[in-house]
Formats: structure tokens, C-alpha cells, sequence
């Protein structure tokens, strides 16, 4: 059997585009996201350290990508038709929140 380089408790979505996997990080990341959850409180009261995880997680990789000129298998490509595109110039999702 080939190895396919993820652990056995990975799930994907239904549509595929999403993957749920478990992650270990250095308390001192987790308390930087639970800092900025409070701090954003006031545009987003629902949320968590966990979704800034997300967010830092999901930019780090789309810049590798960019920076890696990095590109999915076609099959994977095709459930994302202009996600990645244009997203640079977009306007900044905290709305003038400071940082």
C-alpha cells in the first residue's frame, strides 16, 4: 500500500474543497490568536483563537504557493475556479480595524 502522507483522522468535506485535520502548535501561538479574538470582539463576537488560526494558516500557505509558484493537480484545481485569483488587491477583510 502507497503511503498517502496524512494521518488516519484527516476528513474532507462533501464537496472536497474543505480538509478538517488536527494540528499541535506552541501555546504562545495559541495565546497570540486568542489575543487577537478578543481584540477583534467588538467586528466579530463569535470568534475564536481557533478561526485565527485558520486565517494565519490559510494566508502563510496561499503565500507560499504564490511564492512557490506552486499549483494542485487538475482535479483539485477545478473545485476552486477563481477562488485564488485576484485575491491580492482585494480590500482588507477587518473593515479599518487597526492592527
Amino acid at each position: 500500500m502507497s503511503k498517502n502522507f496524512e494521518r488516519r483522522d484527516t476528513r474532507f468535506s462533501a464537496d472536497g474543497r474543505t480538509v478538517f485535520v488536527r494540528l499541535r502548535i506552541n501555546r504562545k501561538d495559541f495565546e497570540f490568536a486568542r489575543s487577537w479574538a478578543e481584540f477583534h470582539a467588538a467586528a466579530d463576537p463569535a470568534g475564536t483563537a481557533e478561526d485565527h488560526l485558520e486565517g494565519y494558516l490559510s494566508m502563510a500557505l496561499l503565500e507560499a504557493r504564490e511564492h512557490a509558484k506552486w499549483r494542485a493537480p487538475p482535479e483539485i484545481e477545478a473545485l476552486y475556479p477563481a477562488v485564488d485569483k485576484g485575491l491580492r488587491g482585494l480590500p482588507d477583510m477587518d473593515d479599518g480595524i487597526p492592527f
